[in-house]
């Protein structure tokens, strides 16, 4: 299936950014699911999708059977949180050892694809809590020695907007009711930022880059920060189930959080018999990319001499918010 992009449209004067939008070409895919089977929701979910599929398919499971009035043991939560937490390592470790590489374009610092490809294999290897320990220790060992990227300038940002933080599932169900919702999710009607750094932000190392405006070495710290907690996680099953969250809305209606790599995820269904009615999906994207979200309000006003600085001062800065799909920045008239 077409995963869409984001277009970034940057309005430069020549000195600086003054404004930007976003056009957003991503399908609604929450659409395709209306009369599909309940039961076969989680693998087809999964199979639309391209990456982050375990926290899909994870949270199509947990509203179904939330709308089925299914109670989960902590046990059943760790099971199905495990494949979330193994996908989330490794799109943090994409990120940081391929993604900003490559953006970056430093010879003396390229990307690491092997290391990235072996620790995949990895992860993709573990089957059970003992390899999950296991995995768990060499995880923490590497990033004692690892040499990670720095987002190169990290002015202070002149806006940004709130970090979302992290509510359980029942509180979103009086939000997700809102028209448009899906495609322009606010929290008490301000656009918000979530992912890693929201998670984090609670970290004396996050809390100090944050203070001094250094908001894109906080993104990037703020996964390392939550590399080592999915790592603690995993030799520590219990403390996975942070991760996956779900409620009975009413009979036949269900809603679940999950949170990935790049924020939280909110899927809600409603059954009639046993196909579903209607769908809803919220992505990270649509909180990060939003047309008053953290990537408008934290480009506009950056200082820019030339569109080189401009449009490479815009990928960096979505890039750190790290959209689910492709982006392309272009230039219209101030």
């Amino acid at each position: 299936m077409r995963q869409g992009s984001l277009d970034l449209a940057l309005t430069w004067d020549g000195k600086q950014i003054v404004a930007a939008a976003v056009v957003s070409t991503r399908p609604q895919v929450a659409s395709l699911l209306r009369a599909w089977p309940a039961a076969g929701l989680s693998d087809r979910v999964c199979h639309l999708f391209g990456i982050c599929r375990q926290a899909q398919a994870a949270a199509a499971a947990l509203c179904v059977r939330s709308a089925r009035g299914e109670r989960l043991a902590p046990g059943a939560l760790d099971e199905l949180a495990l494949p979330v937490a193994l996908e989330t390592i490794s799109e943090h470790l994409c990120h940081l050892l391929i993604a900003w590489p490559t953006l970056l374009a430093d010879p003396l610092r390229p990307p690491r694809v092997a290391v990235c490809g072996d620790w995949r294999r990895r992860l993709r290897a573990v089957a059970d809590r003992q390899s999950a320990a296991t995995v768990a220790a060499e995880l923490v060992g590497w990033l004692d020695e690892a040499e990670l990227p720095s987002p190169g300038d990290d002015s202070p940002r002149a806006a940004t907007v709130p970090l979302l933080p992290l509510l359980p599932a029942a509180e979103w169900e009086g939000m997700v009711a809102v028209d448009d919702f899906a495609l322009r999710p606010t929290l008490a009607g301000e656009a918000a930022e979530t992912g890693a750094l929201a998670r984090q932000a609670g970290e004396a190392t996050i809390t100090g880059l944050l203070a001094a405006g250094r908001r894109l070495q906080a993104r990037l710290q703020a996964r390392v920060l939550e590399l080592r907690w999915l790592a603690a996680a995993l030799a520590d099953p219990p403390r996975l189930s942070a991760l996956v969250d779900a409620c009975p809305v009413h009979a036949g209606v269900g809603l679940a959080r999950v949170e990935t790599a790049r924020g939280s995820l909110l899927h809600r269904v409603e059954l009639a018999g046993d196909g579903v009615a209607h769908y809803l999906m919220v992505a990270p994207t649509e909180w990060n990319f939003h047309p008053q979200g953290a990537f408008v309000r934290e480009i506009s006003g950056c200082p820019a001499t030339s569109r080189r600085a401009a449009q490479a001062a815009a990928e960096r800065l979505a890039l750190s918010l790290d959209p689910c799909v492709a982006f392309s920045c272009r230039f219209v008239d101030a």
